[in-house]
């Protein structure tokens, strides 16, 4: 077997022309390709430049790898991960909370959605990337700064009562936040991020920043970020701003779990009556909204040792999201979501056609019936059956048995 770097000459996809007279090799889409009994496996980033240019790339990438001497077959699989700059070797999975808004509540839900987290058991850090305003040790009654460093001179991360770890700027000395702007506000966070010396974390929850540029843009493109908690509020201007985040993160490839309409209603502290503060659903790009009420409890103390009842279902999509769809993939399926579905469908042709009779291949895609249909118009009778199981909010695993 043998690996090789995409920056290196001999790579075989440097003499791909795209659109805009580079490769995909300087345009970063070939992220990595290797060479294994007579299989080429190319990983690529595809994300944001849409289906249709994203297929010609995809189908010019296998003609190029088809061309290496002794290659008989070709895997294009999608990027898991891209190359980030921020390692978080102890961190499991990554969920950022995040709206372009300012003021909709994302340090409350953040710390909130760590809590309950942290109640059910998992293993959670909380970073606080709003360099701006970071207000999150300010909702902690249990941890107290200021962040010291260990012998190899990490920050570490304070902890609380049940075991939640925290990093944030407003618990680290230095100049004040507000300083720092750009390139400069982002390094300050990357150090802080990366070099926080995190113990086994389940999921680390991120409190990003308002706005969509600076500190969010790099987060999202250079920290493995998994998931993203969408907040807004009821009104119509909030909910165009996190509009905007969703699309944002959906080009960075980062997957939506769930929106979350902030103070979207009381309960009247007289009559128990539930009072709703504007009529109009909130509609978000997302696989599911959660309602949270103005709670004058939660309001007082966000961050209390305890499970929230207004974040309890919230929780339970993070926590499904963490399960199924980060953890139910089988080792042996090929992870497909991401790559236009013309390309799922060539790619599930060619490993029937490499398979023998009755034995099956697996693969997690977005769109199971529409991928099925399209492979079996392709196909024909060589796919006998095809059985389909969730993985949580973002796609199905697909068994295809050849007949």
């Amino acid at each position: 077997m043998s690996t090789d770097s995409p920056t290196q000459d001999r790579n075989p996809f440097r003499a791909i022309e795209l659109p805009d007279g580079t490769d995909p090799i300087s345009k970063g889409i070939v992220r990595s390709f290797e060479r294994t009994d007579g299989t080429v496996t190319v990983e690529v980033a595809v994300d944001g430049l849409g289906d249709d240019l994203a297929e010609r790339i995809v189908e010019q990438i296998r003609g190029a790898a088809l061309a290496v001497p002794e290659t008989e077959r070709v895997r294009v699989l999608p990027a898991r991960h891209k190359d980030t700059d921020v390692e978080l070797p102890a961190v499991d999975h990554v969920i950022a909370v995040a709206s372009a808004k300012g003021g909709v509540g994302k340090t409350t839900v953040s710390v909130a959605l760590a809590r309950t987290l942290s109640a059910r058991g998992y293993d959670v850090g909380l970073f606080d990337a709003d360099i701006y305003g970071p207000n999150v040790p300010h909702l902690l009654e249990d941890v107290e700064g200021p962040v010291l460093t260990n012998d190899s001179g990490q920050p570490v991360p304070l902890e609380g009562e049940d075991g939640l770890q925290v990093l944030s700027p407003g618990v680290v000395g230095g100049d004040p936040p507000t300083a720092r702007r750009g390139a400069i506000a982002y390094g300050a966070v990357e150090n802080l991020l990366g070099q926080g010396a995190w113990s086994e974390r389940d999921v680390l929850i991120i409190d990003m920043p308002a706005g969509s540029d600076d500190v969010v843009g790099a987060v999202v493109e250079h920290v493995p970020v998994d998931g993203a908690v969408f907040v807004t509020t009821p009104f119509d201007a909030s909910v165009e701003d996190t509009r905007r985040t969703i699309e944002l993160f959906d080009e960075r490839g980062v997957a939506a779990v769930a929106g979350v309409v902030n103070m979207n209603s009381f309960a009247c502290e007289c009559c128990g009556e539930r009072n709703v503060l504007f009529e109009d659903a909130v509609e978000l790009d997302v696989p599911i909204v959660h309602g949270v009420p103005f709670d004058r409890e939660l309001q007082r103390n966000p961050g209390g040792r305890r499970e929230y009842d207004a974040f309890d279902e919230l929780a339970g999509t993070v926590g499904e999201f963490l399960e199924e769809v980060l953890g139910a993939v089988p080792d042996d399926a090929l992870e497909l979501r991401g790559l236009p579905r013309e390309s799922q469908v060539r790619q599930l042709s060619d490993e029937l056609g490499a398979t023998a009779p009755g034995d099956s291949v697996r693969a997690v895609v977005e769109d199971p019936t529409a991928v099925d249909d399209a492979l079996r118009a392709d196909v024909g009778g060589v796919l006998d059956a095809a059985d389909r199981s969730p993985v949580g909010t973002t796609g199905a695993l697909l068994e295809l048995t050849r007949g």
